[in-house]
């Protein structure tokens, strides 16, 4: 890269305290450290750390955004955006921020490697820091192909999604290619599965090639529960979704798909970790809650530190706070890829073609077990994806999970699926491909509205159809 650094001078107190103290300190220039000055060996790690930074800046708000759109959290709070998310829109303006960081981690992962190229020599094809690079890309090209509706690479003209899963595949090889054994290629296994299954998921591979690939991730890697992580910290880059839920209640659980499941869970005396949530705020008429206008709100549980928004009701202040609990720290890890969602994988290539319900429902069963939760009965069709009622107004009730319909197997994938990648950002791309009747819901999950169509998959952002010349008059800008 040719950026440049500053080096920072003494704080103004250091600076005066060391006049008072009569050393005479000679004071070297404190301006711009010269690019050549980068090009050292030592400084590599330093450099691939800050692409690795690049891309988790961008992988909680992605998945932030995501899990606001969809059924994954309910939206309780005051931003103008979740407001909009909740009821199902996201405009073009909205797709902005995420794409413009998704293509500068793939950017800087490119940039990255040609200085490593330049200062390792032919030891950059066979560094681990370089192996992370391709991995970082990998990602970054593949949450822009689950998200948006079409893509664009290098101000060229709008290509189907397929093209970002396939620029994935190959930044994953080449990791692999780098680093044959350990921690990235652990991910590059991993990555290369997410791109075999993503490919077929759209028509454009082939689901035997992505069974085949989660397979050879789980025999490689052999934990169910291992993850490659965006690596998220107390004092530095602070995960959105803790920031959200915990410090404050923009968002909660309250009628969610994962509230159902956790209430249905413990009911049944198997509780889930994966949807695990806190009640911090009830209401006081549990018989009808808003936004039937009941008339004495919400009364604080005591399971939650401090007063109003974050600790009982919504920031909104209409709504009772239900708090996620699986980032329940500032520095929680967002997992990018992990063996659970190989399992998935798997489970869905199971059923292609003519269905194999044992195969299907074993997998589902392996990451249950992890998890000590008792095995689920093999299914017998395929059903549908529906709730009980078909009333979408009200959200997910435990009703949902009890028909005769829970128990085919299309629930079980959409359930299982869900509970294993939640608030991981991949829900958005499931909600679309299997034209979930969630979609079509008349109102948000906490709250009543009308709503034609829900957004399915994200807009060419108005700043690259106003900026590219190669998208003037392309449809995908409406």
């Amino acid at each position: 890269m040719t950026n440049w650094m500053r080096r920072a001078g003494l704080p103004a107190v250091a600076a005066f305290a060391v006049v008072l103290s009569g050393c005479d300190l000679e004071v070297l220039n404190p301006g711009a450290i010269q690019d050549s000055d980068l090009v050292t060996p030592e400084l590599m790690p330093v450099l691939v750390a800050g692409v690795s930074a690049e891309y988790n800046d961008v992988q909680d708000s992605y998945a932030f955004d995501i899990a606001r759109l969809s059924d994954e959290l309910a939206g309780t709070g005051s931003y103008g955006s979740t407001q909009d998310y909740r009821t199902g829109f996201f405009t073009d303006q909205d797709a902005e921020g995420d794409w413009e960081q998704m293509h500068e981690a793939a950017w800087a992962s490119d940039q990255a490697w040609q200085r490593l190229q330049e200062v390792l020599g032919a030891s950059a094809n066979t560094s681990s820091d370089a192996a992370r690079l391709f991995v970082l890309k990998g990602h970054a090209r593949n949450r822009l192909g689950e998200a948006y509706c079409r893509v664009v690479f290098d101000i060229g003209a709008s290509e189907d999604r397929s093209s970002a899963f396939t620029r994935g595949k190959a930044a994953f090889q080449q990791a692999l290619t780098i680093q044959p054994s350990g921690e990235w290629a652990n991910a590059a296994l991993m990555g290369i599965a997410q791109s075999e299954f993503l490919l077929a998921a759209v028509g454009a591979g082939s689901w035997a090639a992505a069974d085949a690939a989660a397979a050879t991730a789980i025999s490689t890697i052999g934990d169910i529960g291992y993850s490659d992580d965006a690596i998220y910290a107390q004092g530095a880059n602070s995960n959105l979704f803790w920031v959200e839920t915990w410090g404050r209640a923009e968002v909660g659980v309250y009628r969610t798909l994962a509230q159902a499941m956790r209430d249905k869970s413990v009911a049944d005396g198997d509780p889930d970790p994966r949807v695990d949530y806190t009640v911090c705020g009830e209401w006081n008429d549990l018989a009808t809650p808003y936004p039937d206008n009941i008339p004495n709100g919400v009364t604080k549980t005591g399971n939650c530190d401090g007063d109003g928004s974050g600790a009982h009701q919504g920031a909104d202040g209409d709504h009772a706070h239900y708090r996620q609990n699986i980032y329940d720290d500032r520095g929680s890890d967002v997992p990018r890829a992990s063996i659970a969602e190989m399992y998935m994988i798997r489970a869905e290539a199971a059923l292609q073609g003519t269905p194999d319900f044992g195969a299907f429902i074993g997998f589902i069963n392996e990451v249950r077990a992890y998890h000590g939760m008792d095995a689920l009965a093999a299914p017998t069709e395929m059903g549908m994806l529906n709730n009980s009622d078909g009333d979408w107004t009200t959200g997910y009730t435990t009703a949902d999970l009890t028909d005769a319909n829970a128990a085919t197997a299309l629930a079980i994938l959409d359930r299982e699926r869900y509970a294993n990648t939640w608030m991981q950002g991949k829900r958005l791309f499931d909600l679309e491909r299997w034209n979930h009747p969630f979609l079509t819901s008349d109102g948000w999950i906490t709250g009543a509205t009308s709503v034609e169509q829900r957004v399915a998959c994200w807009p060419m952002p108005r700043n690259e159809c106003q900026l590219n010349p190669n998208l003037q008059g392309d449809p995908a800008c409406g």
